[in-house]
């Protein structure tokens, strides 16, 4: 295990989900990269969307994880923006990064719906990347398991202060599976009579039920009714949203 802080550049110390995010961040670029160049899109159009994605992607996820502990940040206001004391919601992000997304195609001039199925893959990678920096950091833990557990040792991370040195499953590595696999089949799916924004749509459902499912094993998770917690609704709101917006495109392109 390697805990919160990975190494130290000239008294700076960087923290293993920080390095985590900035790999998750450069493979992510990168697969998109090799696909705009198979899809004919400049090379610089993507890295531009990409730099603004980052920022909205940042502000999305610190806003979603800000109002699901609307509470704590209503004593503490101070604290809203210091991300750098972690609390990052990545459904929240993905909503960030879509804003972004229209907001640049139309400024761009080109369609946001294929510009959207050309980032799906790359946004699943960088996801998975990202939550194996996750679990190296020792957060997002999962529920106590003497069979699929895995023991944090490092006592500075917050599995091992929630918890102590007892065996947690390791969620985030699940979902990051989960993230793999629904890039694979985006890949892999080469069936161009499907409407614009098939893939990015789809990317939404599957890693929404990746979600849910894996919320059931999450030890640090938000519950808010029903016994659901937050993550599990925001994915059964996407996902209802989502069928919605599939319907209406199917509509379309029957007509069309």
């Amino acid at each position: 295990m390697i805990g919160n802080d990975l190494f130290s550049i000239g008294g700076f110390m960087v923290s293993t989900h920080g390095a985590g995010s900035a790999v998750a961040f450069l493979l992510g670029m990168w697969l998109t990269l090799r696909l705009a160049r198979r899809q004919g899109y400049n090379s610089e159009l993507v890295v531009d969307f990409m730099t603004y994605a980052i920022i909205g992607g940042v502000l999305g996820a610190r806003l979603w994880y800000v109002l699901l502990n609307l509470g704590y940040y209503v004593d503490n206001p101070s604290k809203i923006l210091a991300i750098w004391e972690g609390g990052l919601a990545i459904q929240g992000g993905i909503m960030g990064g879509i804003v972004i997304g229209i907001w640049f195609a139309k400024k761009r001039k080109i369609s946001a719906w294929k510009f959207a199925d050309l980032i799906a893959p790359g946004l699943l990678l960088g996801m998975a990347i990202g939550r194996i920096g996750d679990f190296l950091a020792g957060g997002e833990y999962g529920i106590v398991s003497e069979t699929f557990g895995f023991i944090y040792q490092q006592p500075g991370t917050e599995a091992y202060i929630a918890n102590g040195p007892v065996p947690l499953i390791p969620t985030v590595l699940y979902e990051a599976l989960g993230d793999l696999l629904i890039m694979w089949f985006l890949l892999a799916y080469k069936n161009n009579k499907v409407y614009d924004g098939f893939k990015f749509l789809w990317m939404l459902i599957l890693y929404s039920v990746v979600r849910f499912t894996t919320e059931f094993i999450r030890g640090d998770s938000i519950l808010i009714f029903g016994g659901l917690r937050s993550a599990q609704v925001t994915s059964m709101i996407t996902i209802l949203v989502v069928v919605a917006i599939i319907i209406r495109r199917k509509k379309l392109q029957q007509q069309g």
